[in-house]
């Protein structure tokens, strides 16, 4: 991190007080995987505009429309770019 952005997030901290906020929004794809993939890239775009905010992902499941019911995904961590995997060795 810059020498200018640790300057920043210190006088933002002694002016600013500190809130939490919590959102919901739905997130449209064709599988889990794309679904995961494109609310991390959302976290990663909010990132962006607010150096200090750690936005993080607390729970991603799928509804839907006109549905009551829900389906909690068990594992809603950033998938991984499997092209910048290197070939095995054998």
């Amino acid at each position: 991190m810059e020498l200018r952005t640790k300057l920043n997030t210190l006088v933002m901290a002694e002016k600013e007080k500190r809130y939490v906020m919590s959102v919901d929004m739905y997130v449209y794809a064709k599988d889990d995987y794309m679904a995961r993939k494109k609310a991390h890239k959302m976290i990663d775009a909010m990132e962006v505009l607010n150096v200090n905010a750690r936005p993080a992902i607390t729970e991603l499941g799928e509804q839907p429309f006109a549905s009551l019911g829900y389906r909690k995904l068990s594992d809603h961590s950033k998938p991984r770019d499997k092209s910048k995997d290197k070939p095995l060795p054998f």
